[in-house]
């Protein structure tokens, strides 16, 4: 008896593959249910099961960095299979956690690593495609996915369609002969059972209507973008102090509700690489991006190597640096290419406009300028600190300083506009806030409530978008896609009919954007 036969009888025998009437969780009814959580059960099976993966796994010539396994049945497996391959197992949350990081993904890996995704069994692959997208989301490359049984009901084409290989040990049809040929079934119960699965190809689903997308096509993006959506923060702190100890004891209280920090590590009284290295760790704990407020503003060697050398080595440990572009472009090429040498992914944004009085750089000449530039090296561009929208494309995030629920400016120039304007009025995505926080009695509680309003403003301006969207059919920016994650978020009254309205937000290894699912009642 082949190795092969031997599993799937193995696995009929601890009754894996069930027979009969099942009542799926589409509500359809099945002739086979297959169960292979209970191979936790049976060591012996589920090394078994292991070794033939492993086998796939070595035939399919996959090179890769680290083993995520689809929760929850395919975890131990995975679990075998990264010690056999002596891999980094990764650990995908279904949600995040409401405490802690509240990472989704668990387990160290470096942006631009190869994950291999490990599944017991796919009928559509919409969990390995879930799993995918959120490896997708933290920069990591996914291209490949081993599986047990492919229940072939179109799961393969689907995973496809997301640019994934499948590697699959056992296909259903295969398991069918074999119980067949060892009398286990009879040949009219592996026909009504083929009959079945042909007949219900399993299609993704499309009812979801996309409204934005942000063109998320680099690992600092997706990684940011990922940040504001889980943390629901679209909230800077600037800390403008003199102390990184001080910053550090501020990150670790209030790193919870802000996506991004902005420090200036040329007024620190106290750098040092260790103290930025212990800032850098609180970030990734906390789940916030750094981005030193440079303002990088000489000719392209000179900025290269105020970026890497020196005593900051700002490229070390900052996700994102601002950057003037008034000595050229070319201060732009040279820090991309200074980041290469970093093997971690950087970005920058590039200063458009500035929030104190009688600024030269808010000018119609100059803004034309910063987004030419933008556009030539979109790569490491993320965005711009600017006051207002300075492009219809989304592909770059907009970041307002200056902002105060209270004050409207202090005696040094600088000029403050309320959360509100700089969302609503200005289009800014990424709000950032400095002397309002720093400057209150309660920092903490000062920093929730800015979280809060900044964010709730944020999603009532993308609401707001959805609404126009679903009334002008004829749209171009509306269009099917397919999604796998949910948030209810109101019911409302549209074209003439009750809808209940549920946004999305979705990021992947091309794009990101928010969408919505409008179901009739």
């Amino acid at each position: 008896m082949g190795a092969i036969d031997q599993l799937i009888l193995q696995l009929f025998d601890i009754e894996a593959f069930k027979f009969g009437s099942f009542k799926l969780k589409s509500g359809i009814q099945s002739p086979i249910y297959i169960d292979l959580r209970v191979i936790i059960s049976y060591p012996d099976i589920l090394r078994s099961v292991a070794n033939h993966m492993n086998n796939i796994l070595q035939n399919s010539n996959v090179s890769f960095n680290e083993i995520c396994g689809v929760p929850y049945t395919a975890l131990p497996i995975a679990s075998i299979i990264c010690v056999d391959y002596k891999r980094p197992m990764l650990l995908r949350r279904k949600e995040a956690k409401n405490y802690g990081t509240k990472k989704i993904i668990e387990g160290k890996f470096r942006p631009n690593d190869r994950c291999i995704i490990i599944e017991d069994i796919v009928t559509t692959g919409s969990s390995v495609i879930e799993t995918a997208e959120s490896l997708w989301a933290e920069g990591l490359q996914v291209t490949d996915a081993i599986v047990l049984i492919d229940r072939e009901q179109h799961g393969e084409k689907n995973l496809q369609e997301k640019n994934i290989r499948l590697h699959r040990v056992l296909k259903i049809s295969e398991v069918l002969d074999c119980l067949v040929r060892h009398g286990k079934i009879t040949e009219e119960v592996s026909k009504n059972v083929s009959e079945f699965i042909h007949g219900n190809q399993m299609q993704l689903p499309t009812l979801k209507i996309e409204i934005e997308d942000k063109n998320i096509s680099i690992p600092i993006r997706q990684r940011f973008q990922t940040i504001i959506k889980e943390k629901k923060s679209n909230l800077c702190l600037s800390a403008d102090l003199t102390s990184l100890d001080e910053i550090i004891e501020l990150s670790n209280l209030i790193g919870k509700n802000i996506c991004m920090l902005k420090i200036h590590c040329d007024i620190l009284t106290d750098f040092s690489m260790d103290k930025i290295q212990e800032l850098k760790d609180v970030s990734r704990r906390l789940n916030f991006l750094l981005l030193e407020d440079r303002k990088f503003a000489d000719i392209g060697n000179t900025v290269a190597l105020q970026y890497t050398k020196g005593l900051f080595q700002i490229a070390e440990w900052a996700d994102l640096v601002t950057v003037h572009v008034l000595p050229g472009e070319g201060i732009v090429q040279a820090l991309e290419q200074a980041a290469q040498t970093i093997n971690e992914s950087r970005g920058c944004l590039l200063i458009a406009q500035m929030s104190s009085k009688g600024a030269l750089t808010n000018n119609e000449d100059y803004v034309n300028g910063v987004i030419k530039c933008a556009e030539k090296y979109s790569d490491f561009v993320i965005g711009f600190i600017s006051q207002s929208r300075l492009t219809t494309s989304d592909k770059y995030l907009h970041c307002t300083p200056g902002v105060h629920l209270t004050n409207t400016g202090d005696q040094l120039g600088q000029q403050y506009v309320t959360p509100r304007q700089a969302i609503d009025g200005r289009g800014a995505d990424i709000v950032i806030v400095g002397r309002a926080i720093l400057d209150s009695i309660n920092r903490v509680k000062t920093a929730e409530a800015y979280q809060q309003e900044c964010y709730q403003v944020y999603e009532e301006l993308h609401l707001s978008s959805l609404y126009s969207s679903l009334s002008s059919p004829s749209s171009s920016i509306i269009r099917e896609t397919h999604l796998f994650t949910t948030r209810t978020f109101t019911k409302v009254n549209l074209l003439g009919g009750s809808f209940n309205v549920k946004l999305y937000h979705n990021t992947n290894v091309n794009n990101s954007y928010t969408s919505v699912d409008v179901e009739t009642e």
